[in-house]
């Protein structure tokens, strides 16, 4: 139909005439390209399964992650031993892809932002830990059909303090506020103290962990292993205790930084 109407003009047509359906012409033939399937440029597709390993200071963790698309819009889950970790509000323009999903630390809650390109049926890109640290991170996608992971059972929950037991230093149930990147966080600690050898248990709405430390004098010093969708993840907390509350308090979350802390005991 096109090339009729290029060879069909007659040759006395006026010259405005033959301007005006020149540039019908050109119309007629930008829409043509617009609507005829694989012409126009197609939106790149991140949509499916993907086997996502991220570079962390703690090492590298391959995770099944399954994305889903509509435009630009990207949300997922990844599907981890520790259980499905979902995610939204991702954004995928051209062949960059950003997305950011949250891993829960038993007690601390920390964003971790990806951004990369999209090559075929690999990403490449950098990983932010909560502005803590920088790592990077690759991905292909699954060959097969993803696994997916049934959530782990809950940890045993450590064993309460045996009632009678000591609340002098350290001894009792206490009130934390973790000031985490995304702003304060609640959670509670049940400690025991012998004689200046820390037990307990440390938790959150997400959980509880067990913790063990030291007391000497007034300065407190706790370890405990959060288990997140990366792998475990070492937590050590130092603080001074005073009366009833814990000041000075520092987390050191293993090889991605410090963040403040605090606590007052939980009144009886």
């Amino acid at each position: 139909m096109i090339l009729w109407l290029y060879v069909n003009i007659p040759i006395g047509f006026p010259i405005q005439e033959k301007r005006a359906m020149t540039g019908a012409r050109f119309s007629l033939l930008a829409t043509l390209l617009l609507l005829v399937p694989g012409l126009a440029s197609a939106q790149t597709s991140v949509a499916g399964d993907w086997d996502v390993t991220i570079n962390s200071p703690q090492g590298a963790n391959t995770t099944p992650v399954t994305f889903k698309q509509d435009g630009e819009k990207v949300s997922g889950v990844f599907k981890g031993q520790a259980g499905q970790l979902p995610f939204e509000g991702g954004t995928l323009t051209g062949n960059e892809l950003k997305f950011t999903f949250t891993i829960n630390t038993q007690g601390m809650q920390l964003p971790i932002t990806l951004t990369g390109k999209i090559e075929g049926d690999t990403m490449a890109g950098k990983a932010d830990f909560g502005g803590f640290a920088e790592g990077d991170w690759t991905a292909k996608r699954s060959t097969g059909a993803a696994a997916t992971a049934a959530p782990a059972a809950p940890a045993a929950t450590p064993a309460a303090p045996a009632a009678g037991g000591s609340t002098a230093g350290a001894g009792g149930k206490w009130d934390v506020t973790l000031m985490t990147p995304g702003g304060e966080f609640p959670a509670t600690a049940t400690l025991t103290d012998a004689d200046g050898k820390i037990s307990g248990t440390f938790g959150s709405q997400m959980g509880e962990v067990a913790v063990t430390g030291t007391l000497e004098g007034k300065a407190l010093k706790m370890t405990m292993v959060a288990q997140t969708p990366q792998g475990d993840m070492t937590v050590v907390l130092t603080g001074d205790v005073d009366g009833d509350a814990i000041v000075n308090g520092k987390a050191e979350v293993a090889g991605m930084g410090t963040m403040e802390w605090s606590a007052k005991r939980a009144k009886q």
